[in-house]
């Protein structure tokens, strides 16, 4: 078993441990008044200043809320690119999407992908609540969320994780544990009974 955190990979794991209080996190829903838009069965390509796909958005559902206003994403599946790849895949039950903002807002349980690339393994992060800021590639939660990846497992509130720096952030009340199986063990963790 290997302690060292992918470093010589090229990102670095950060983790963080400030305050023991979690952030306040806005409730997102629906927008209100009248749908203008709705497209059921859709796959969104976007683009960034340098022609490159950037991210991809699918959905079952898309409602849009006044001629390119805000719009409500049933089953998101949200895939930011980097390098020709998926560098992360972001599913949730729900997502608001502001085009003008550069947001997208995946509702509820949320779960998140990087894929393995090179000699870079797996990571896995379960969540609820997460930004992405679409033009950036930042995900960020105030929610208590999980990291799972071959050897480590973590858990902590708040959440940054910035696709492009390739870098990921557990704020507070972070605890970690390495093992083989990369999975919480009760009898290791502090908090159980």
């Amino acid at each position: 078993m290997s302690r060292r955190i992918r470093s010589r990979l090229g990102w670095t794991l950060a983790v963080l441990a400030f305050a023991t209080v979690p952030l306040a996190q806005a409730e997102v829903s629906p927008p209100e008044g009248q749908v203008t838009l709705q497209i059921d069965g859709f796959t969104l390509h976007a683009t960034g200043d340098d022609g490159e796909l950037s991210h991809r958005l699918r959905g079952t559902r898309l409602r849009e809320f006044g001629r390119d206003g805000p719009q409500w994403v049933d089953d998101p599946d949200l895939d930011l690119f980097a390098e020709g790849g998926i560098e992360w895949r972001w599913t949730a039950p729900a997502a608001l999407h502001q085009p003008a903002a550069a947001t997208l807002d995946l509702v509820g349980p949320t779960h998140g992908v990087q894929p393995p690339r090179g000699e870079r393994v797996e990571t896995i992060i379960d969540s609820r609540d997460v930004r992405v800021a679409t033009d950036t590639m930042v995900a960020t939660s105030d929610a208590l969320s999980t990291l799972n990846q071959p050897g480590l497992f973590q858990r902590g509130t708040g959440l940054r994780v910035d696709s492009r720096g390739d870098t990921i952030e557990l704020f507070h009340d972070v605890y970690s544990l390495y093992s083989e199986t990369s999975e919480e063990d009760p009898a290791h963790d502090p908090e159980s009974p």
